[in-house]
């Protein structure tokens, strides 16, 4: 017969109080690191796996936490929407993960509209959310009135006043420009698109201009994808070859893909003549035929912190105001210059 563990023998084994124990699987944030990982490790030496059934009829909840986010329409999921998967795989592997040594289960749900993420408070599907990706202050506002424990992640610089774990864009961009500056770059260039409308290219774009303080960045907004970088690579070639221009930032690895090209059709060498520098650490680059340096967001890290930020706000109420710090990737498609 097999052996039915409880929670007492987890506290026995890992040399903590059962309570202890309890506070690992609801409230992980009030117990210490070395702790949390003693339990956990005793837990899967032995197989113990907590009741999530009785633990939310307890609790007289649903013993749900809600992974949402915004459907798109089939004419958006373009070529260009497609390669940015990647992200959304990182993200829900790491919230599965907490979710899972929690007393929660986690369900994943999408939205058309602002009027079924406020029918989630009437309707009492979950007791926690986390919002992927949801940017839009309208649609934060509807999840804070919904009047359940949420934190929205990770494009969510400028929604002050609401639950966020954010990717610091304005922090990537300043790490990008230090990069260039740093290994002698004098005559900088920033690719982006949609400079207007999109937060993220904005905030990424102010970082790296500030990083270059006292020498302002040529500034080319054009269209955003493979295509999009190829034509503004292209209005770009002729300051390179002038000197100019001696480094490019692009305002994501993608659209990074189409400057490589065309600075190669115009037989620029990368980075012979001109240093590139992109943004998300996509998996993509790894096809390239230079290995690009990049600014990693940090996706499955800023998802596991909101999830892990969450459980505790659910039992408590804080609020939750994250913000991530993207990591700079070496490559070799900068030179330095002397």
């Amino acid at each position: 017969m097999s052996t039915r563990y409880t929670r007492d023998d987890i506290a026995r084994l890992a040399g903590v109080s059962p309570a202890t124990v309890s506070r690992v699987y609801n409230k992980p944030g009030l117990v210490s690191e070395e702790k949390v990982r003693r339990v956990r490790a005793v837990a899967r030496r032995i197989g113990y796996a907590p009741d999530k059934a009785a633990s939310s009829l307890r609790r007289r909840g649903t013993g749900t936490i809600l992974m949402l986010e915004r459907r798109q329409g089939a004419r958006r999921i373009d070529a260009y929407g497609r390669l940015f998967y990647w992200s959304y795989a990182d993200a829900l592997r790491e919230v599965q993960s907490v979710v899972d040594a929690s007393m929660y289960r986690l369900s994943l749900r999408y939205f058309s509209s602002v009027r079924e993420i406020r029918t989630l408070g009437r309707r009492r599907v979950c007791d926690g959310v986390i919002g992927y990706s949801l940017g839009a202050r309208v649609e934060a506002a509807a999840l804070h009135g919904c009047g359940i424990p949420y934190v929205c992640g990770h494009f969510t610089d400028e929604l002050t006043g609401f639950n966020r774990c954010c990717v610091d864009q304005r922090h990537g961009g300043r790490l990008a420009a230090a990069a260039l500056r740093d290994s002698g770059h004098t005559k900088p260039a920033h690719i982006t698109g949609e400079l207007v409308r999109n937060a993220a290219c904005r905030l990424r774009w102010e970082g790296f201009r500030d990083g270059f303080a006292g020498c302002r960045p040529r500034l080319i907004d054009g269209g955003l994808g493979i295509a999009g970088g190829h034509e503004s690579a292209r209005r770009l070639v002729r300051f390179v070859r002038s000197g100019r221009v001696d480094c490019v930032f692009v305002v994501n690895d993608v659209t990074a893909i189409g400057v490589l090209q065309a600075f190669n059709e115009a037989s620029l060498a990368v980075p012979a003549d001109v240093s590139v520098v992109g943004f998300d650490n996509s998996p993509v680059i790894a096809t390239l035929p230079v290995k690009l340096a990049t600014i990693d967001v940090v996706i499955g890290r800023a998802y596991a912190t909101a999830a892990n930020r969450l459980l505790e706000a659910m039992h408590d109420g804080r609020a939750i105001d994250e913000r991530i710090e993207p990591v700079f990737v070496e490559g070799a498609s900068i030179r330095a210059r002397t």
